[in-house]
């Protein structure tokens, strides 16, 4: 039956293309024409050069556009433990990374790690700038070449294999990373293992979105993307908890080594855990691999009326129609043709994340911590805001059902923009005027700051980036825009101590570099109010159509189907 429908499919994409695009053609002209873009002359487009005459296929879309919470709870509950399980790393990953920027100030970790700096008194041990810059600069390396090797090594292998494999390399790496404190040259062992931790960081971020996005619904493909923010915050909370704890130990060892077996703990039941995840029936479809990926659809998909035939006719078609546009994938494909837009979009929401100023997040800590603030109290802190950020994300999960991801955008960026200005101005009202409260209202800017990155830009950002690219190209797309993040991260790491240090070494701007940051969010918000379209309910082939016919941001809202 599949292949009766697949070939109906392919015979009448050939003969409805040229209508179709003639249609949509002369309504962009006519609406050019008229200067008009509202409900009175809307875009009227169809996805019948894809789908052709199954009407099947166009209900089943339907169907998920339109599910209930209660109807995905009821029907779809092992797609979401799936969720939960395969973006777990990333929950390893958020630890993983926060316990390296932590270690730098860990005391146990100085005192094991670092070296009496010449012309100090004896007792003073420290990590020179330059193992911190090295260390840095080598996960975010291990991280490129990760994501790197991701679009090849899924595409031999598939993504759940690359999942796996991701794994094992982390489990040893972790390792070493475990026995880099009793090494001679212990600083140098613990690069490498930064190095070849970043190997396995890279490979998931670029394979779990798309991954995540293949396993899941249309309606639940948002608020499971933005799974990823939550259990990144997550990581980063563990990690703020166990060095609070560890802290507590008497021997100065154990407080080193407790945080670095904590991640290898995690590691171990995610690898031992005798669950077998489905593989991406995209990917199984891509492959030829019908019986096997319309046993997966029939998985996933658990309501009654669900048909694995028209559900795996339906992605061939979408695959079919868009090997035109991407005839092999590969990164280079990226930038040819329709596909340039789609990468500038996830690029852009991606670097957007580095843009808006989340380095001040710990700025007003830093003051406290000078006032006299101990460092235990300033993890407790930490902790507290941590979870703060982690109700956030978990309300802008629930938003995205039900605005959309171009609107909690703009809203996002509007609301960082403007507190990044109020901070600088209290910056320079502080220089100038009575000091009193200073730090108080800075730190209610600063956590106003961090609620609206964590409840829009954070989240969204995934959703967006799970939503845009094509079928075909979505682990390329991502790893491109996961790229263009850790290298202007690396940016960042230089830039952001220069701005805000006071005194020798620093450029003297403290707080008023909140005037930098709200310059580059501004510039993303009248990009995003231009570039980014929205996409909430759109299915793949809607969002094909409508990149194909270059329709304008702003018009995405009124076009019809």
């Amino acid at each position: 039956m599949a292949c009766r429908i697949f070939d109906k499919m392919l015979q009448s994409h050939k003969r409805s293309t040229a209508v179709s695009s003639e249609m949509c053609n002369e309504e962009l002209r006519d609406l050019h024409g008229s200067g008009e873009r509202n409900s009175n002359h809307p875009l009227r487009f169809s996805t019948t050069a894809i789908f052709g005459e199954d009407e099947m296929a166009k209900d089943m879309i339907n169907h998920e556009r339109t599910m209930s919470v209660g109807y995905m709870l009821k029907h779809y509950r092992r797609a979401m433990f799936w969720v939960a399980f395969l973006a777990a790393p990333i929950f390893i990953e958020g630890y993983a990374t926060a316990l390296l920027s932590s270690f730098f100030s860990y005391g146990p970790f100085i005192k094991k790690f670092g070296h009496q700096e010449s012309g100090q008194i004896e007792y003073t041990i420290s990590i020179s700038t330059p193992w911190k810059t090295g260390i840095t600069i080598a996960s975010a390396c291990g991280q490129l070449i990760g994501l790197w090797m991701a679009p090849v090594v899924t595409y031999v292998i598939g993504y759940r294999l690359c999942r796996n494999a991701g794994l094992v390399i982390a489990s040893f790496s972790t390792l070493l990373l475990l026995w880099s404190s009793d090494a001679g040259n212990p600083l140098a062992l613990f690069l490498v293992s930064q190095l070849f931790l970043g190997i396995p960081w890279g490979l998931f971020q670029a394979i779990i979105l798309p991954y995540i996005s293949d396993i899941t619904p249309l309606r639940l493909r948002a608020p499971a993307s933005a799974v990823i923010s939550m259990f990144w915050l997550a990581g980063q909370f563990l990690t703020a908890v166990v060095l609070r704890e560890a802290r507590q130990f008497q021997n100065s060892a154990w407080r080193l080594a407790t945080p670095i077996l904590v991640q290898s703990t995690l590691l171990i039941p995610i690898m031992c855990i005798p669950c077998r995840p489905p593989e991406s029936p995209l990917y199984l479809a891509q492959e030829d691999s019908d019986d096997e990926a319309k046993q997966t659809l029939r998985y996933l998909h658990r309501y009654p009326t669900f048909c694995p035939d028209t559900a795996l006719a339906a992605l061939k078609a979408v695959d079919v129609h868009e090997e035109e546009t991407s005839n092999r994938p590969g990164l280079l494909s990226c930038f040819r043709g329709v596909n340039l837009r789609r990468t500038e979009i996830a690029v852009m929401v991606s670097v957007t994340q580095q843009c808006v100023g989340m380095p001040l997040i710990t700025y007003p800590l830093q003051l406290l911590q000078k006032d006299g603030l101990s460092s235990e109290h300033a993890l407790c802190v930490t902790v507290g805001l941590l979870a703060l950020f982690l109700m956030s994300t978990f309300c802008s999960m629930l938003a995205m059902r039900f605005i959309g991801r171009r609107t909690l955008w703009l809203a996002g960026l509007s609301i960082e923009a403007a507190s990044l200005v109020a901070l600088g101005g209290l910056a320079l009202y502080a220089e100038h005027g009575p000091p009193k409260n200073i730090s108080t209202i800075t730190g209610y800017l600063t956590v106003m700051l961090a609620m609206a990155y964590h409840s829009t830009t954070g989240p969204v950002c995934y959703a967006i980036v799970a939503e845009t690219p094509a079928t075909r190209l979505k682990t390329e797309t991502n790893t491109l825009a996961r790229a263009a993040y850790i290298l202007l991260s690396l940016v960042n790491v230089y830039l952001v101590p220069q701005l805000l240090q006071i005194g020798p070494g620093g450029w003297n701007i403290g707080l008023r570099a909140a005037f930098v940051w709200a310059g580059t969010a501004t510039g993303c918000l009248v990009w995003a109010w231009f570039r980014l379209p929205e996409m909430k309910d759109r299915s793949p082939a809607e969002i094909d159509v409508l990149f194909e016919h270059n329709v304008a941001a702003r018009q995405w809202g009124d076009a019809t189907f």
